[in-house]
């Protein structure tokens, strides 16, 4: 993973949706399973080899034949779909539980504001805004609330996740089965893997999207609830998170008014900038409004 910037962009086709956000001063994070693209994230059961036991058992044969008996002894064919039933579930629970705030990173060489893909896809056609946000500021509010959640206080460098992008999936490999049996217990209790190639292939499958979603730059803050049901978590925002507002180019004047004196209440450090349609070319010209 790169190095975390120290700003993101977050797009709002609905500007009620950016003033709640500004005015309460909180963000949603949105549960995996309740995304658009049946694809963000794919965390399901997908190997290289099927559910093929025969497969399974022939690449250890080959290639781990000191620890094959073992192997063979810790999950015999009659266990296998029992197995399966195991890992299916874990990659269930993972999807019930995962909570996600999308956002595109700003860097030296480009600035989502300047994307007209980007505000034309969810900026609503230039109708909403983008804001902007301290990635700190952020990071800092997701691990106290993990901490009041659960008890731990999570690391910041687990908190920001960057997103690949890839023309296939992430599958697990003969290879991965091979090692997380080899590294568990009789029980086969996941806990046992998370020191194991197995428990990579989770995190690697939440940060995969298909390479169509390359020009997002993305970076989500993510945070893990296993104890409600509801498809929206909210955080609550530290002062000065919210480092600046991008007004797109249709946004009404009554919306830019409104919004304009309720940043100014909820983030008096804040910046504006108005956009405005540059006269023959495809560009958007964004007006310092504070």
């Amino acid at each position: 993973m790169g190095e975390t910037p120290n700003r993101v962009v977050r797009f709002y086709g609905n500007t009620d949706y950016a003033m709640q956000a500004i005015g309460f001063k909180e963000i949603s994070f949105v549960r995996i399973d309740q995304l658009n693209d049946p694809f963000d994230p794919h965390i399901y059961f997908t190997t290289d080899f099927g559910d093929d036991y025969a497969a399974l058992i022939d690449y250890v044969r080959q290639n781990h034949k000191e620890d094959f008996k073992i192997f063979s002894a810790r999950l015999p064919e009659q266990n296998w779909k029992g197995f399966l039933t195991k890992i299916t579930d874990r990659f269930a629970s993972i999807r019930n539980s995962t909570f996600i705030f999308s956002t595109c990173a700003v860097s030296e060489k480009q600035h989502p504001k300047d994307n007209l893909y980007m505000w034309s896809h969810y900026g609503n056609g230039h109708r909403g805004v983008a804001i902007e946000f301290n990635t700190d500021l952020l990071a800092e509010a997701v691990i106290s609330k993990e901490k009041t959640l659960n008890g731990e206080r999570a690391q910041i460098g687990t908190v920001w996740n960057e997103i690949s992008y890839a023309a296939t999936l992430p599958k697990l490999s003969c290879e991965v089965i091979y090692e997380s049996i080899m590294t568990a217990d009789k029980e086969f209790k996941v806990e046992a893997w998370r020191q194991s190639k197995f428990s990579e292939i989770m995190p690697l499958m939440l940060r995969t999207k298909s390479l169509v979603w390359k020009e997002e730059n993305e970076w989500r803050l993510m945070w893990h609830n296993d104890e409600t049901n509801l498809n929206i978590q909210r955080l609550t925002l530290l002062d000065d998170t919210i480092a600046g507002l991008y007004l797109g180019c249709r946004v009404s004047d009554s919306a830019k008014q409104n919004m304009t004196s309720q940043l100014k209440r909820s983030f008096p450090n804040a910046f504006i900038y108005d956009g405005k349609k540059f006269a023959g070319e495809f560009t958007i010209k964004f007006d310092l409004l504070k």
